[in-house]
């Protein structure tokens, strides 16, 4: 030490003091998201990244043994289902599992299923650098508050809320953290849960409140210093949410950074670059300012007839939050705030994070500036190379709809599907009628089948043996916005559907969710699901000896398309 109450600026690594200050040379920051118990991919990703320092926007999973009881089913669900610790193969298992399977599998798991937070309050793992981290939607409210409470505490993990703020003297900058975590959810604005005080919770999961921001507001103003560099650390983003926009010009925030928009890409931007000018972003302010005031004049005289003096006091800052909206340019509204909420405008930086398994940002600050470097996993496009005879121009990733160009001579539904007053009828005509149908039928079939093998969306379901489950079934089994046709084979015998389908879907994404199912079960059948191949094509009168698709002789197909989206591409 050199005698300040500042740490040397020669430490190995930084070190708090009690005013919550740390002193290092121009050093990296990774900026990281929804880690999700995964906790041990933080030291890999600090190492890959060569960061100092670590700020995380929340889902960190704050998990242990006993949250599982308190976790909702819904909640555990997302858990199982987004969980980067729990095996794939386990995980879809899991995913079609009933609730108290689910929660049996993760208490009776010697491997950590939920989190490996216990391992880190064991101090078994340990944080290689300074973690500062806000919590996010899903997380275990009782944890926080032991946090809080000081009995329990990790080597190296920070947290950042409302009553707490962190100071880094680093690289020729003083850098302010802030940070505000949960869901921001309108009508919890002013439910705390089963939180104590500001903190707000329940069920596993986490939501910003009223007071939560009034606090955070009053700590701001508690440390406020015009030579500091203010950064925003929330879980919500600002972009989606008017009221942490509001927040953060209240903070005179110079960064925000947050997540929860779960997206392939990181995101970076200022209200500037989006707006065409400064009173487009007014407006935004002014909408989520009403959805404010509209759930506050309805609850007014209750939460005030409830709450104390300290927290009537927090609520008036959070309501100077709300009506922090920037004069109207256009108007000409005078405002002893309009010169820095222009600048705020235009010089406010934006990142919002992918998920941790996605991407990151680093923040390298040396000799007062902020440089910053992006990573992510992004789309894989390679899908489109793999089909030329298919013209398809669905998204990679989140579409939900696709267009196809029809192709000549493809067999529409009624050219070839048996009338069913025909196959009731014994007479000579009816069998005639029969025979006809499938003889035309023989070459549309032949396409399909071919069309079939090319479509790279396309999947087979299997083991369907009780001859329950119909259209509508798959449709809703798979989603009704992903599926773009069904196609049951149908035995010409007795005219019954085959123990097996064909469902078409819509995208690369959709195609790997759907293949994820196999095994599940559906109406008590346990599905075989896997892409259609050539051997099956083979046996059904493919090459070889079955040049003559005599498999047509067993079997034609009943089909349902939607022609607003794939039309007749398989």
């Amino acid at each position: 030490m050199n005698g300040s109450p500042i740490p040397s600026a020669m430490s190995a690594s930084p070190q708090h003091n009690g005013s919550g200050i740390v002193s290092m040379e121009g050093k990296r920051i990774l900026c990281t998201a929804d880690i999700r118990g995964n906790i041990s991919q933080l030291n890999q990703l600090a190492r890959d990244t060569r960061a100092d320092y670590i700020i995380h926007t929340g889902d960190f999973g704050f998990y242990e043994r006993s949250s599982l009881s308190r976790i909702s089913d819904r909640t555990l669900k997302h858990l199982v289902q987004y969980s980067t610790l729990i095996p794939p193969t386990v995980r879809n298992r899991l995913n079609n599992s009933p609730i108290d399977q689910v929660r049996r599998t993760i208490e009776q798991s010697p491997q950590p299923f939920l989190s490996e937070f216990p391992e880190f309050l064991a101090a078994v793992k340990r944080l290689e650098v300074p973690v500062y981290t806000v919590w996010g939607a899903c997380e275990d409210v009782a944890i926080l508050e032991k946090f809080r409470t000081r009995e329990y505490q990790i080597h190296n993990l920070h947290i950042l809320d409302e009553a707490t703020t962190y100071l880094l003297e680093i690289g020729g900058i003083s850098l302010r953290l802030f940070g505000l975590g949960g869901a921001v959810v309108q009508h919890k604005l002013f439910d705390n849960g089963e939180g104590s005080d500001t903190i707000a919770g329940g069920s596993g999961t986490m939501w910003t409140t009223a007071l939560q921001i009034g606090e955070l507001v009053e700590t701001a103003q508690e440390v406020y210093d015009p030579t500091e560099t203010r950064m925003l650390v929330t879980h919500a983003s600002p972009g989606r949410e008017g009221l942490l926009a509001q927040l953060a010009l209240s903070l005179r925030a110079d960064f925000t950074v947050s997540a929860g928009l779960h997206f392939r890409y990181g995101i970076s931007y200022n209200e500037f670059a989006c707006q065409p000018d400064q009173d487009h972003y007014r407006n935004r302010l002014l909408h989520s300012q009403q959805s404010f005031l509209q759930l506050w004049s309805a609850i007014k005289e209750q939460v005030e007839s409830y709450v104390d003096d300290r927290q009537a006091a927090l609520l008036q800052n959070a309501l100077q939050v709300v009506n922090r909206v920037p004069p109207s340019q256009l108007a000409g509204e005078p405002s002893v705030l309009g010169e820095r909420d222009e600048q705020a405008f235009k010089n406010m930086w934006n990142f919002n994070l992918p998920d941790a398994a996605f991407g990151w940002v680093v923040l390298d600050i040396n000799q007062g500036r902020v440089s910053s470097e992006t990573k992510s996993q992004g789309f894989n496009f390679s899908y489109r190379r793999s089909s030329s005879n298919t013209q398809a121009t669905a998204s990679p990733a989140l579409s939900a709809t696709g267009i196809y160009t029809d192709k000549p001579h493809q067999y529409k539904s009624n050219d070839w599907q048996p009338d069913k007053g025909s196959v009731e009828n014994d007479s000579g005509s009816a069998k005639d009628e029969k025979m006809s149908i499938h003889s035309n039928s023989n070459s549309n079939n032949r396409n399909s089948r071919r069309m079939s093998m090319r479509n790279p969306y396309a999947i087979y379901v299997g083991g369907l043996m009780n001859n329950s489950v119909t259209e509508d079934d798959i449709r809703n089994f798979f989603g009704n916005d992903v599926v773009t046709g069904v196609r049951f084979p149908l035995d010409q015998t007795t005219q019954m559907p085959k123990s097996h389908c064909y469902v078409d879907l819509i995208d690369p994404v959709a195609l790997e969710n759907a293949l994820s199912k196999n095994g599940q079960i559906l109406k008590d059948n346990k599905l075989t699901i896997n892409k259609p191949n050539s051997s099956e094509g083979r046996g059904r009168g493919g090459r070889g000896r079955g040049r003559g698709f005599r498999g047509n002789r067993d079997s034609v197909i009943r089909t349902s398309r939607e022609p607003s989206t794939v039309g007749d591409s398989l």
